[in-house]
C-alpha cells in the first residue's frame, strides 16, 4: 500500500515502495509552528511571574540531585571491607549537605552588611586609584574619568551581587523544606513509574531511562560541586594569605560564580584583585593576587574539571551565552547562576532520547555524549 503524505494546502504525494503503511500522514504547518511559538511565551511568562516559587525549587532540584548523588558516592566507600548501609550514607549524606548549606548562609548573612558597607569606600579608593594611573598615561590616548566610571562601578556592582546572594540565601529554608518532600516523594517514584508504563516491557525501558537520566545529572551535579568548592576554598586561602579583606566571603562568591561558564570565573578573578589593589596599594601586589587566582581557576575549573568530566559533556559556548541570556531575562541573576546547570540537565534528558538526540549532540561543544554503563550512547 502506498504511502500518501498530505500537506497543508490539500496537495497529496505518493511514495512507492514502502509497504505495511496505509497512513496519511501531515507535515507541520504554520498553525503548528504558531501553537509552539505561543506555547514558548506562555510558559517563559508562567516562569517569569513565578519567579519566587521556581527558584527555590529548582535549587531544591539540585540540592536533592546532589544528596543522592554523595551518597552514592559514600555507599561505594569500604569499611573493614564491607560497603557502608545504604541508609547510613543517604542520613549521612544529608546532613553533611545540610550543613554545609547553612555554613554558607551564616557566612553570607554575616559578611553582607560589612561587604555594603564597604563597596562606596572600596568605590571611592578604586576611583582615586583610577584617576592617578590615567594622569600617566599620554594626553592623546587619556579617557577622561567621567567616561569611565559608569564601566567601572566595583562599588555598585558589589553591592549588587551582595544583595542577589543575601536575598537567594535567606530563602535557605523554603529551599530546605522543597528538599525535604522531594526526598519524602523519591520512596514513590519506582511505584509511579510502574503504573504509568502500563506494561512490563515498557517499565523496564521507563526505569533504565530514568536510571541512566539520574546518572549522568547526578555525576554532572557531583563534579560540579566538588570543583566548585574546591576552587573557593583554594580563593579563600589565597586571599589570606595576602591578607584582603572579606577574604571567607570572596571564597564563597568564587564557589558559586564557577557554576556561571565564562562569566562567573571572570568575575571570580576581577572583584578580588580590584580589592587588593586598593586595600593594599600596590599595583604589583595587585597583580600577584590576579596571577594567584587566575591559576587556581586555570587548574580547578580548566583542568580537573575537564579529567574528571571529560570533554564529551562540554557544553557549546554559543549555547551557554544564550542560556545565560535567556534565564538572566526570565529570573534575573539568580537564573544566571542557573542556567548552565539546566542547559547541563535538558541536554542529558534530550541525549536518552532518538528523535532528540540529535539536538542533544548540537548543544555540545565537540559534538560527542558520554557513553553509558551498557557501553553505548548516552
Amino acid at each position: 500500500m502506498p504511502l500518501i503524505l498530505k500537506s497543508t494546502y490539500g496537495h497529496k504525494k505518493v511514495i512507492q515502495n514502502m509497504p505495511h503503511s496505509s497512513k496519511t500522514l501531515e507535515t507541520p504547518g504554520p498553525t503548528s509552528f504558531a501553537l509552539g511559538f505561543i506555547v514558548i511565551c506562555l510558559v517563559v511568562f508562567l516562569l517569569h511571574q513565578a519567579a519566587a516559587i521556581m527558584i527555590p525549587f529548582v535549587i531544591a532540584v539540585f540540592v536533592w540531585y546532589l544528596i543522592n548523588a554523595i551518597a552514592r558516592g559514600l555507599g561505594r566507600m569500604k569499611f573493614r571491607k564491607k560497603s557502608l548501609p545504604r541508609t547510613f550514607c543517604f542520613i549521612l549524606a544529608q546532613v553533611l549537605l545540610v550543613a554545609g548549606i547553612w555554613f554558607v548562609y551564616k557566612l553570607i548573612s554575616v559578611n553582607a552588611a560589612d561587604v555594603i558597607r564597604a563597596a562606596p569606600v572600596y568605590q571611592k579608593k578604586f576611583t582615586d586609584f583610577l584617576s592617578t594611573v590615567l594622569t600617566q598615561m599620554p594626553e592623546a590616548y587619556r579617557p577622561s574619568l567621567q567616561d569611565t566610571a559608569g564601566l567601572l562601578d566595583v562599588g555598585g556592582f558589589i553591592t549588587a551581587l551582595v544583595k542577589t546572594f543575601s536575598g537567594v540565601a535567606g530563602k535557605t529554608l523554603v529551599v530546605l523544606f522543597y528538599t525535604g518532600f522531594l526526598l519524602y516523594e523519591q520512596r514513590f517514584f519506582g511505584r509511579k513509574l510502574k503504573e504509568m508504563a502500563g506494561g512490563k516491557e515498557r517499565e523496564q525501558h521507563v526505569h533504565a531511562v530514568v536510571r541512566n537520566i539520574e546518572s549522568h545529572v547526578q555525576r554532572y551535579i557531583l563534579v560540579k560541586t566538588a570543583v566548585s568548592v574546591t576552587t573557593g576554598i583554594s580563593t579563600w586561602l589565597l586571599l589570606l594569605v595576602f591578607d584582603i579583606d572579606f577574604a571567607p566571603f570572596w571564597g564563597v562568591m568564587a564557589c558559586i560564580l564557577t557554576f556561571i561558564q565564562y562569566v562567573g570565573p571572570f568575575a571570580a578573578v576581577v572583584l578580588p584583585s580590584i580589592v587588593a589593589v586598593v586595600q593594599l596599594g600596590s599595583f604589583s601586589q595587585g597583580v600577584m593576587v590576579l596571577y594567584g587566582l587566575c591559576l587556581i581557576q586555570l587548574f580547578w575549573a580548566g583542568f580537573v574539571d575537564r579529567r574528571i568530566e571529560g570533554t564529551t559533556m562540554t557544553l557549546s559556548p554559543i549555547f551557554i551565552i544564550f542560556s545565560l541570556a535567556a534565564w538572566a531575562m526570565i529570573w534575573g541573576v539568580p537564573g544566571m547562576f542557573l542556567s548552565v546547570p539546566i542547559l547541563a540537565m535538558i541536554t542529558i534528558i534530550l541525549a536518552q532520547f532518538p528523535s532528540t538526540r540529535p539536538l542533544s549532540i548540537l548543544m555540545t561543544k565537540t559534538g560527542e555524549l558520554d557513553e553509558d554503563h551498557h557501553g553505548r550512547k548516552a
